[in-house]
């Protein structure tokens, strides 16, 4: 007979979701998205390792480009294997910011975020 064990209550995170002006919002999905396509160096190989289809990553990339009014996103030119994409200065400090304020608000709400994985017990 197995020893009966009470479920773990799931962990409790924050994850931001941030409208940048009227046109543009960013949130867990893009940034990831987009930390994918700095790992990868491409949309098509980023949108792949998410289960995304190219399209959908495309559309995501785009959007951020022309809501932010500069891009977060360039291509590469192609050469021997091709071209492919890589993320912008502008791009890398979106994601390291995002970051850093998505540590600063898991930090400040420790009290409550513990609270709230209590009542999930």
């Amino acid at each position: 007979m197995k020893p009966s064990s009470k479920p773990s209550a799931p962990v409790v995170i924050v994850r931001p979701r941030l409208q940048l002006g009227e046109n543009a919002a960013i949130g867990p999905g893009k940034i990831e998205l987009l930390r994918n396509i700095g790992e990868h160096l491409s949309i098509s190989a980023a949108a792949k390792a998410m289960g995304l289809t190219y399209k959908r990553a495309w559309l995501l990339v785009d959007t951020l480009n022309q809501g932010l009014g500069q891009p977060v996103v360039e291509a590469m030119k192609g050469g021997r294997g091709g071209g492919g994409a890589r993320l912008t200065e502008y791009g890398s400090q979106l994601v390291h910011c995002y970051d850093a304020l998505e540590a600063r608000i898991e930090k400040a709400a420790v009290k409550e975020l513990a609270a709230i994985q209590n009542l999930m017990k």
